[in-house]
């Protein structure tokens, strides 16, 4: 059996009686991330968080069985089944083994992981690693939807981590706006986007199928807008991947918290919200998705629609976020 939970030592939750004492803590974090985070601060003191160097999360897949509000990786809002192929992470083992990088934990994420048709063959191949670095934690997330994510997770080596959130439903209270993006509120107009957030740091860089990132959410983002930032091959430690931060961070709305909110504190969140830019990205991407399936180079899902959006006022912002 494997082990349940996650490998974080944040709690999830703040204790119920200090409820009232977290919610001003966190107020006036909020508040000194805001200060923290402007230009003039970070040219004083440089960026508050720089991506892990011991850390990875490996976005395996796009695909879901579920297609949550909100998902920070856009599966609801730009549905696809994109796979990152057996030879990159083949790649990410023997490049990893080569530079003698030892990781201190490796996250396989998605959507939804367990999708992956060679999931199997992925997990294999990072208990290659494994057996040159035995103290590394391998760690799958997952939604814990359905029979076959669970049969599959059965499959999983028994010193394999799951963290496993058993959603039933598409509406998740304690997630975070993404589609925010904070070059659509003028209070970010002054911020220095390299400061990144804790995601970097805590949950570590992230491997897609487009490449590395300093962080997953930033490759998803990646997805939308199109490639020109991730690396190729495993970055040095020397690589802050700070011109990836400067344009992508300012899209996403993880970057106005900055960092873990227990989920006690959170707002709950029943709807979507999506920013101007980001609905000129979703639209420009269901566009160039559309031409692709008109050449026949894809092919659509059953019932899946087109989303229609007005982006004449929202041009600008787009340009300034790429």
């Amino acid at each position: 059996m494997q082990t349940e939970g996650n490998s974080f030592r944040k709690p999830r939750t703040y204790p119920a009686r200090w409820v009232l004492v977290g919610r001003l803590w966190f107020s006036l974090r909020a508040m000194w991330r805001h200060l923290r985070v402007s230009r003039w601060l970070t040219r004083w003191l440089g960026p508050q968080y720089r991506r892990s160097r011991d850390l990875i999360e490996i976005d395996i897949t796009y695909a879901c069985n579920l297609h949550c509000l909100n998902c920070n990786r856009s599966v609801r809002q730009a549905p696809e089944a994109l796979h990152i192929d057996l030879a990159a992470i083949n790649r990410f083992v023997d490049g990893s083994i080569a530079n003698g990088k030892q990781w201190k934990r490796i996250r396989v994420l998605g959507g939804e992981p367990t999708l992956h048709p060679r999931f199997g063959d992925i997990i294999m191949e990072l208990e290659r690693y494994r057996r040159w670095c035995p103290s590394c934690l391998i760690e799958v997330v997952t939604n814990g939807h359905g029979d076959f994510v669970n049969a599959q997770l059965e499959r999983l080596p028994a010193h394999i981590w799951v963290d496993n959130s058993r959603k039933r439903t598409e509406v998740q209270p304690e997630f975070r706006p993404f589609n925010e993006a904070p070059i659509d509120d003028p209070r970010y107009r002054n911020s220095d986007f390299t400061n990144g957030c804790a995601i970097m740091l805590d949950c570590g860089m992230g491997l897609t199928p487009l490449g590395y990132y300093p962080c997953a959410v930033a490759g998803g983002i990646e997805r939308i807008t199109g490639r020109r930032f991730a690396r190729e091959t495993l970055p040095g430690d020397e690589d802050d991947m700070a011109e990836a931060a400067r344009a992508l961070c300012r899209l996403c709305g993880r970057f106005k918290d900055g960092h873990y909110v227990p989920k006690n504190l959170r707002e709950s969140l029943t709807h979507e919200s999506i920013s101007p830019t980001w609905q000129c990205l979703y639209a420009d991407w269901e566009a160039a998705k559309a031409a692709k399936i008109a050449q026949g180079l894809i092919q659509i899902s059953i019932g899946q629609t087109a989303r229609k959006t007005d982006c004449s006022g929202g041009a600008q912002g787009v340009e300034k976020a790429i």
